[in-house]
C-alpha cells in the first residue's frame, strides 16, 4: 500500500510539473525581453506595444524546445506582424532562423494568418481588427498545432527548427500589441 501511495505521489508531482505555466510578460515591465533593429517597443496599458514607426522585433531571453504558448494580439484588420517561434536571437533574421507564425491576411505567397511562413500554409483564417485575438500554439518535436480564436487553423509536421526564442514582429505603419503571454514547457 505504501508503495502505491509513493507511486501515486510521484505521478501527481510529474503531472503537476508538466502543467506548470510560466508568464513571459508581467504586464508592467519589459523584463526578460530584448528589442532588435529599433527601440520602438514599450509597455502600454498592460501590453507589449510597438508603434510601427520602424521595422523591429522583440525576443524573450529564454530558449524553448517543446511547449504550449498562449498569447493575445491586437492590431487593425490589415495588420502585418508575426510571432517568432524557435528563432535564433543572435544570428540572422528570426523568420529564417526559426518559424514566423503569420499575423497578416494578405501575404502575397499565400502564407496567411496562422501559417508558418515559408513552411506550412494554414486553413483560411482572419484577424479580427481592433480587437484582442488569441493564439494557442503547441510545438512538440516536429508537430505544430495553431489555434486562432478557438479554431484550429494549422496541424502540421515540420522539422526545420527545434529550439529557440519566442518573439514578436513589428512592421512599419503596422502598430501591434501583445499581452497575456504565457508558456508551458512540454
Amino acid at each position: 500500500m505504501k508503495l502505491i501511495l509513493i507511486a501515486a505521489g510521484c505521478l501527481f508531482t510529474m503531472t503537476a510539473h508538466a502543467q506548470t505555466w510560466k508568464t513571459l510578460f508581467d504586464g508592467k515591465t519589459m523584463n526578460g525581453w530584448q528589442t532588435h533593429k529599433a527601440d520602438n517597443w514599450k509597455v502600454q496599458d498592460g501590453a507589449l506595444s510597438c508603434d510601427g514607426s520602424k521595422a523591429s522585433w522583440l525576443s524573450h531571453d529564454e530558449r524553448f524546445t517543446d511547449f504550449q504558448l498562449q498569447l493575445e494580439f491586437r492590431g487593425t484588420q490589415q495588420v502585418n506582424s508575426g510571432v517568432f517561434l524557435r528563432s535564433d536571437d543572435k544570428n540572422g533574421e528570426p523568420h529564417i532562423t526559426g518559424y514566423e507564425l503569420q499575423i497578416w491576411d494578405y501575404q502575397p505567397a499565400g502564407y496567411l494568418t496562422g501559417s508558418l511562413v515559408g513552411a506550412v500554409k494554414a486553413q483560411p483564417a482572419k484577424v479580427i481588427g481592433d480587437q484582442w485575438n488569441k493564439y494557442d500554439v503547441t510545438a512538440k518535436g516536429d508537430h505544430i498545432v495553431v489555434v486562432l480564436n478557438g479554431n484550429t487553423v494549422l496541424d502540421a509536421h515540420d522539422s526545420k527548427h527545434a529550439s529557440g526564442v519566442v518573439g514578436f514582429q513589428c512592421q512599419p505603419q503596422n502598430p501591434i500589441e501583445f499581452r497575456n503571454i504565457r508558456i508551458r514547457p512540454l
